[in-house]
């Protein structure tokens, strides 16, 4: 769908982090926890979802500037097994890192992410990914 550019593949990141968040928010009760149970009243509801979005903003500004250019670089490489490898290296290190870092209550955490990883960078760039994969192939 879209080509592999840097911006593209930070496009990806950001909307998969928000729907990674927006899963979990609902599939761990974080919202039901954070938010609805400290709200008594319609006000206080408003501002602990806007304090909760604020956060989930942050934590995706600290996951974006890594991945995103490990990806753009390992559609550089040139190797057809090499690629591959390198993707899901990448999805086990995102892995390891959201698990052992950032989320250490719960490692499940980590699957979904990786699931929801491995679905946007098919769904964005699905095209260049057989391009890649086809075009290595007919050369060998």
């Amino acid at each position: 769908m879209l080509k592999p550019k840097y911006l593209n593949v930070l496009l990806c990141f950001f909307i998969k982090y928000v729907v990674f968040f927006i899963c979990l928010a609902f599939l761990n009760d974080r919202f039901k926890t954070i938010v609805i149970a400290n709200s008594a009243n319609t006000p206080e509801l408003l501002r602990n979802t806007m304090y909760y979005s604020v956060t989930v903003v942050f934590a995706i500004l600290f996951f974006l500037p890594i991945f995103p250019t490990i990806i753009y670089f390992s559609f550089k490489v040139k190797n057809r097994i090499l690629f591959p490898l390198l993707i899901i290296t990448i999805i086990l290190s995102e892995y390891y890192y959201y698990t052992y870092l950032a989320s250490t209550s719960d490692y499940l955490n980590g699957i979904y992410n990786g699931f929801i990883t491995i679905l946007f960078v098919a769904l964005f760039f699905y095209k260049a990914i057989w391009f890649k994969m086809s075009d290595d192939i007919s050369r060998s």
